[in-house]
């Protein structure tokens, strides 16, 4: 499925420069993980489109090699955002040291622990891909709550939600209907980045939710 592997190149793209507007425009540390999670989504995808189109071997070994290490490096930066999301919420004296916000970047020396193992490896992706929405989910749902300008946000982690479930939890739908949890999670990039411009043109930067 080339054409769903280019959508997934174009949405990323779009996405990483979406987020890079943000973090230029605002300053907002809290956006920097989640423009370098979504520019090594667009990588990791762009290898796997050159992929499809070549019958190289070397190719198919780096294609997979950057899509694995991409996948686990981009996990971990947006846990990362999503700590300074946290820290930022709360009043100053009221908010963990800075430096705990970067400890989510451990995992990516975990998963060399266990690069060599398939189970393992496959584990730990899904208890990170896991953790994150269920982080995600958690905390936009308590904003939305209070403020209804992050419901797009939080529709946008239900989709990835649901893409989730998709993948690990019916099978016939991950492995012969891939596009269809796929398509999903673009939908879920598109909205959760229209949320987040919507709520800072809405609530006003010096706000804690």
């Amino acid at each position: 499925m080339v054409w769903v592997t280019l959508l997934m190149v174009l949405a990323g793209a779009f996405v990483a420069a979406k987020f890079f507007s943000l973090t230029n425009k605002k300053g907002r540390l809290k956006y920097l993980g989640l423009t370098v999670a979504s520019v090594l989504f667009t990588i990791m995808h762009l290898a796997l489109f050159i992929d499809n189109l070549s019958s190289g071997s070397e190719v198919t070994t780096a294609a997979e090699f950057i899509f694995e290490w991409g996948h686990i490096t981009s996990l971990a930066f947006i846990l990362s955002s999503l700590a300074i999301f946290i820290r930022e919420s709360k009043p100053v004296f009221a908010q963990f040291p800075m430096v705990y916000t970067a400890l989510p970047l451990l995992i990516i020396i975990s998963y060399l622990l266990v690069q060599d193992t398939y189970a393992l490896k496959t584990w730990l992706l899904a208890i990170y891909q896991g953790g994150a929405i269920l982080v995600g989910l958690l905390m936009y749902s308590v904003y939305t709550y209070r403020r209804s300008e992050y419901r797009l946000i939080l529709g946008g982690v239900i989709l990835f939600l649901i893409s989730y479930i998709l993948f690990w939890h019916v099978p016939l739908i991950s492995e012969s209907y891939a596009w269809t949890w796929k398509i999903m999670i673009i939908i879920a990039m598109v909205v959760s980045i229209y949320g987040y411009e919507d709520t800072e043109q809405q609530i006003p930067a010096t706000e804690t939710v």
